[in-house]
């Protein structure tokens, strides 16, 4: 578990002179008070700098470290910031200090400076590689979203909750990121690696047997195909994650205008559609395949029914013909051969008169017509040509709503790329050519993943084909291969199983801490979660709440936040700026209360027109630890001092 101990900043921002923050190791909360522009997301930035070396303006976009020197100290000639962070991981003491210092005398842009880092562990200072390994490991920088985030930031992930978007599947892969999943996905592909191996190895002993060469030698460039299109799915992959980033950093650029708002609501509305139109379309091409297996029988269905029916005719004349058969016989013997018994003289006399008119040497017998209606009765009838019209019908109302979507995406494209403003203009076009590439990565990883599939069909036949004894040494890394592939593939269930109980715990999790928060709790039973982590609200009557305010994303955001807190590996603090501007008084009450069930330790940067001193010590009882506030010296100047 990561916890914060120390926060030492110098020429940061508005911290001109050295300002000093410590964190309580006690399970609770720190809150630092702070009007606007004294400073408040400048600490959280300061955090993150000290971290990762970057620090975010609006939009989430990186900020030039040119521009965060202090502008008082910069106008008495001295440029440059140092930030220190001393923390406990694991129970071992870290200290890490990271600067900036001018490399001339009059800097003007980042390349004028010159950054420095030092990363202690206990007493040992750790070298450039290591200390880098050491951060990435104490803290990775793909799930810092978790840890260190505004009311901004959070709005971002809601784009999950609502929309299947590029930003909403990189948030999904965050949340996977910090609970943990990546190294369960590097064993699984550790152990493919494995089996391709010993499919190399027992493919070369097999190329040194003559009866094997041949097999041997196609298992050999088979697993080297394989593996060259394992490599191009890494590298298209590698390209889809930079694509996808740059292109969510575009459509943030092109939203800050509001020209474009409309657009790109509209865009990413219709991705959606698209999205849910291209899944529907190939769950009813599956019910399309299901129902055309039964489909030969609808064919059948008259012609059976016809010959059925005439069966049935002959078959009522030839029983009636079998009878009076039967009955001649026993008038003639004097026995009926149906009961065993005799017959009476009588009854033999009007049995004559009956039966005058049939043959004397008739023998009664099984009518073909009866096994043939026999026959005719085992086929069940059956005619879905109805369900299979309609299916068509959907399938077809889906391709055409898919083409009309994609018409308008393409003029929602085109028209994003249009702008008066010449950064907006060279921004639209770079927009235009992500896009193309994006796809054309898209379509190309799954041409590879096709091929690596058929690949990996062929050599489970040549794998077959080797099967025979033969020398040991290639029956022993068959019989690696094999328990190695069958290894792979547990590994691969165990993580989907995996998966699928995290969704439980965290959706659990959270349900506890929004019923916790929310000011509805008559009327909210729960939150249901979906495969991509988000959220929904779920009322006691069971359905889905469709409309949701801003304030209720809020909620459920900072809900999510805080189950990903108690259900993931990674443990830490939590660092919140400006969060309440979308609350109202209820739920601010409720939120600050709920603080301490989010993580071990919270630090809240607050302005107390949000929520003030008395009301946040009234709500956190003894789980307040510390109180910071952020107090006006200039417009260039900010002091930190402790309030209690």
């Amino acid at each position: 578990m990561l916890t914060l101990k120390r926060l030492e900043i110098e020429g940061f921002g508005p911290f001109a002179e050295k300002q000093v923050v410590t964190f309580p190791k006690s399970h609770g909360v720190t809150v630092v008070y702070g009007d606007n522009m004294r400073g408040k997301t400048s600490l959280l930035n300061a955090i993150r700098y000290a971290f990762f070396g970057k620090v975010l303006g609006r939009g989430a976009r990186e900020r030039r470290l040119h521009t965060i020197t202090n502008r008082a100290r910069a106008a008495d000639g001295k440029f440059g910031f140092s930030v220190a962070l001393a923390f406990d991981y694991d129970e071992t003491e870290y200290e890490l200090i990271r600067s900036c210092r001018a490399a001339s005398l009059t800097p003007a842009n980042d390349g004028d400076y010159v950054q420095e880092v030092l990363l202690r562990r206990g007493r040992t200072v750790l070298g450039p590689q290591e200390q880098e390994k050491q951060l990435h490991q104490i803290f990775p920088h793909e799930v810092s979203r978790f840890f260190l985030f505004d009311g901004e930031l959070l709005q971002e992930y809601e784009e999950l909750l609502i929309n299947e978007s590029d930003t909403g599947r990189s948030i999904s892969e965050a949340i996977e990121r910090i609970l943990g999943m990546p190294i369960l996905k590097k064993g699984r592909a550790h152990l493919t690696k494995l089996m391709e191996d010993a499919d190399k190895l027992a493919a070369k002993e097999a190329s040194k047997n003559q009866q094997t060469k041949a097999l041997g030698a196609s298992l050999q460039m088979a697993a080297e195909q394989r593996e060259a299109h394992q490599n191009e799915i890494r590298r298209l992959q590698h390209e889809i994650e930079e694509y996808t980033e740059r292109k969510s950093e575009l459509e943030e650029l092109m939203k800050s205008n509001q020209k474009y708002r409309a657009l790109l609501d509209e865009k990413e509305r219709l991705e959606t559609e698209l999205d849910q139109l291209e899944r529907q379309e190939r769950a009813r091409r599956g019910d399309l395949q299901r129902a055309m297996a039964e489909a030969w029988k609808s064919v059948l269905f008259e012609t059976v029914r016809s010959a059925r029916a005439e069966a049935q005719v002959e078959a009522e004349k030839d029983w009636a013909k079998m009878v009076l058969m039967l009955g001649a016989k026993a008038a003639t013997s004097g026995h009926c051969d149906v009961c065993g018994q005799d017959v009476a003289e009588a009854a033999r006399a009007k049995l004559r008169g009956r039966t005058a008119s049939v043959p004397p040497d008739g023998t009664p017998s099984v009518s073909p017509a009866i096994t043939r209606l026999a026959d005719l009765g085992k086929f069940h009838e059956a005619d879905n040509s109805g369900e299979i019209r309609e299916l068509w019908t959907q399938v077809d109302a889906m391709r055409l709503r898919q083409a009309v979507v994609r018409d308008r995406l393409a003029d929602l494209r085109g028209g994003l790329t249009d702008s008066d403003e010449t950064t907006l203009r060279r921004s639209g076009a770079e927009y235009a050519e992500v896009i193309e590439k994006l796809g054309s990565a898209k379509n190309g990883l799954r041409e590879e993943n096709k091929k690596v599939e058929e690949i990996d069909q062929n050599i489970q036949r040549i794998r077959k084909q080797l099967e025979p004894p033969g020398n040991p040494e290639r029956k022993a890394w068959q019989l690696r291969a094999s328990v190695l592939g069958q290894a792979s593939a547990v590994f691969a269930a165990a993580i989907d199983r995996y998966k699928s109980e995290l969704r439980t715990r965290v959706e659990e999790t959270a349900s506890e801490l929004f019923l916790t928060m929310t000011t509805e709790k008559r009327d909210f039973a729960r939150l249901s979660i979906n495969e991509s982590y988000g959220l929904h609200i779920v009322h006691r009557d069971g359905r889905t709440e469709d409309s949701r305010s801003a304030g209720a994303e809020h909620v459920v955001a900072l809900a999510l936040m805080g189950s990903l807190q108690r259900n993931a590996p990674l443990r830490g603090p939590i660092v919140m700026d400006s969060l309440f501007g979308r609350l109202d008084g209820g739920h601010r009450k409720n939120v600050i209360a709920a603080l301490p069930e989010m993580a071990e330790q919270v630090i809240l940067l607050v302005h107390e027109a949000e929520v003030s001193k008395p009301q946040v010590r009234a709500l956190l009882g003894g789980r307040l630890l510390k109180e910071y506030e952020l107090q006006h010296v200039s417009a260039r100047r900010t002091n930190i001092a402790a309030v209690r």
